[in-house]
């Protein structure tokens, strides 16, 4: 006869950095990437219409052991609109529990990080492969600073 199923204790971090030395990348999968010339203009899109957004999801998953982050990134370019979206898969070993300001620090300072250059890179080549200019987005992520278009969707579910 089998013995009952044991529960795992709940983890709590202690600290920020404790949290992120739990986090173990374990994947980065692109969910689209895109991007569609505007032919149906004869000059570059004006200044004014450019724009960039970026939106962020958090989901807990595996039943409380892991972490995934999501990031969409819309951009509307001077020649072409590109779209490029990615989560990062993370494994913290245990079951735990973050709070909402646990959850946060860990999308703007873990999960962004990890996915900002893989979004960059993306648009950088399907550019490219547009025979376009490549739009210039910065070094690092623009988050958590604040600019025009950006957006942040937290969410958190149990696992699947």
């Amino acid at each position: 006869m089998a013995s009952p199923a044991t529960r795992r204790p709940v983890r709590r971090f202690g600290s920020f950095q404790e949290l992120a030395e739990a986090a173990q990348l374990d994947d980065v999968v692109f969910l689209e990437v895109g991007g569609r010339r505007l032919f149906d203009r004869p000059e570059p899109r004006p200044e004014d219409e450019l724009r960039t957004a970026l939106s962020v999801w958090l989901r807990q998953g595996d039943d409380g052991a892991a972490l995934e982050v999501r990031c969409r990134l819309e951009l509307a370019a001077a020649q072409a609109d590109f779209v490029v979206d990615a989560v990062a898969a993370f494994s913290l070993g245990d079951p735990f529990e973050l709070g909402p300001e646990e959850q946060q620090w860990f999308v703007d300072q873990v999960g962004v990080t990890v996915l900002y250059p893989y979004l960059r890179e993306s648009v950088h080549s399907t550019a490219a492969k547009l025979g376009l200019d490549v739009p210039l987005l910065s070094v690092r992520s623009p988050w958590p600073s604040a600019h025009a278009g950006h957006s942040s969707h937290t969410a958190q579910t149990s696992g699947e």
